[in-house]
């Protein structure tokens, strides 16, 4: 690969935009004209979608999209050690910002119905707003049945134009609901992003996302973005970075942010705890998890996490049991027998989440004894894992498989 200079794309860019406006490029390429502005200066790194845009706007036939992938790729190789570090840094900031500036002084109260509660939107707003969020819902139902790669242009593409919408809108009212909008799409992207293997990517998004919870008022996405990035760094082995993220960010929910929130944050946070071999602490954790379930369906559960339910917290009750099972073996049965359970009741439209059951199912059969069961379990998951594209759940599924 030829040596890329960081001010390349951002010189390159320059060169090409020319005479143009910021905001007729960002117009042209659905592309907020801070971001633009942002890339030019290098205050950020390009992403494969915005550079895609900016590419097709300015006719530049390809080339800002190597020059982004390049730099991605340099960069990843070069901060793959740092990169955990400076994410959980850049999230504990945007914790302590949205502790001490919104929600400790109460002018964050949590929109618990999550997006578009407000009812001073235009009827053509609320009606636009209505087509997005079903577009966001659409993109969601893709990802299940088809995976991340499938959906991932098309879904980073619909948070850009959100983007646009919510940086162009000069109503008070309405940029909180676009903003809203733009956590859960921007929150969507960093999953699909991280599905596909590229964690400090995923974290930006995060970040991004989390900014945009609390610029709405909703606390709890923004606490469910933090678990979101405490679970990345549970992946990446950094347990107790991940517990502090945790830790954090449940002490930040309290009682106000949504039941269904809350409780899979306990059961994420079980995780964290099994990781580190804490077992009392993380089997409290999926007790609260268990008892908190019992208050989601309140006609109130926020879309982003509305797949929370008894398969879920059965799947996340087998991955603390899977590691606590090393040290103490009795409770490898426990864990068999909820991941059985969530196996069995795992929804058919979730394709590529099956992949994550059923190598966790692998990984405890095979520390119960049961190697074929183990080996046919991890073989099936490793065929959704690669049919949708999940870097993530391939890899667990090839090291459950050896």
């Amino acid at each position: 690969m030829a040596d890329i200079d960081e001010t390349t794309f951002a010189a390159e860019l320059r060169r090409l935009r020319g005479e143009m406006t910021l905001r007729e490029l960002g117009r042209r390429a659905s592309c907020s004209k801070s971001i633009i502005s942002d890339l030019e200066h290098k205050r950020r790194s390009p992403t494969l979608p915005i550079a895609l845009s900016l590419d097709k706007a300015l006719r530049a036939g390809g080339k800002l999209v190597s020059l982004a992938e390049a730099q991605r790729q340099r960069l990843s190789e070069e901060t793959a050690e740092a990169a955990p570090d400076r994410a959980v840094d850049d999230l504990l900031r945007e914790w302590d910002d949205v502790w001490r500036r919104d929600f400790l002084k109460g002018t964050g109260a949590v929109l618990a119905t999550g997006l578009g509660t407000a009812s001073t939107a235009t009827a053509g707003g609320r009606d636009l707003m209505d087509a997005h969020i079903a577009l966001r819902a659409a993109h969601g139902r893709l990802d299940n049945l088809r995976g991340a790669s499938a959906v991932y242009a098309h879904a980073a593409g619909h948070h850009q134009q959100i983007l646009a919408w919510h940086a162009a809108t000069t109503s008070t009212a309405e940029r909180q609901q676009i903003a809203a909008l733009a956590a859960d799409t921007g929150g969507f992207v960093g999953f699909l992003t991280y599905d596909l293997g590229m964690a400090e990517n995923a974290a930006t998004h995060y970040c991004d996302a989390a900014a945009h919870a609390r610029q709405a008022g909703d606390l709890s996405s923004c606490i469910n973005l933090i678990g979101q990035m405490s679970r990345i760094l549970t992946d990446q082995g950094h347990y107790r970075r991940a517990l502090a993220l945790a830790d954090g960010a449940l002490h930040l929910a309290g009682t106000k942010a949504h039941p269904a929130v809350r409780s899979w944050l306990h059961a994420v946070r079980a995780h964290h705890r099994a990781c580190l071999g804490d077992a009392r602490p993380a089997q409290a954790d999926l007790a609260t998890a268990w008892k908190l379930l019992e208050r989601t369906d309140d006609g109130e559960k926020p879309p982003y996490i509305g797949y929370l339910d008894a398969a879920e917290l059965n799947k996340w009750t087998g991955h603390a049991m899977v590691r606590l099972g090393e040290r103490i073996p009795s409770l490898l049965h426990t864990g068999r027998t909820a991941l059985d359970a969530a196996l069995a009741a795992w929804p058919a439209t979730s394709v590529r989440g099956s992949a994550e059951v059923l190598t966790a199912c692998a990984r405890i059969y095979a520390a119960c004894g049961d190697r074929d069961t183990a080996a046919d379990l991890a073989s099936r998951a490793v065929v959704i894992a690669t049919e949708t594209g999940s870097a993530r759940n391939l890899r667990a599924a090839l090291t459950a498989a050896q």
